[in-house]
């Protein structure tokens, strides 16, 4: 890690933009889930997370690049 700039911005850019939103999206559907299990609540679940994680991934790196990861 000593290689790659900012990198401490960049762990508490990714906590806060990447991992609480998937987490406050696993609970949610995890809810949902368990007041009515079917198939389609179940994809639900594993479609929003993923989208989630995978986009707000996207934006993080976007913004690390664009404005972090300058010499």
């Amino acid at each position: 890690m000593k290689h790659v700039p900012h990198w401490q911005w960049l762990m508490a850019i990714y906590f806060l933009l990447v991992a609480v939103p998937v987490y406050w999206v696993h609970v949610k559907a995890k809810q949902k889930i368990l007041a009515n299990k079917s198939w389609q609540n179940i994809l639900l679940y594993f479609t929003s997370v993923i989208g989630v994680g995978v986009l707000m991934n996207f934006l993080v790196m976007f913004f690390y690049y664009r404005f972090l990861f300058v010499k």
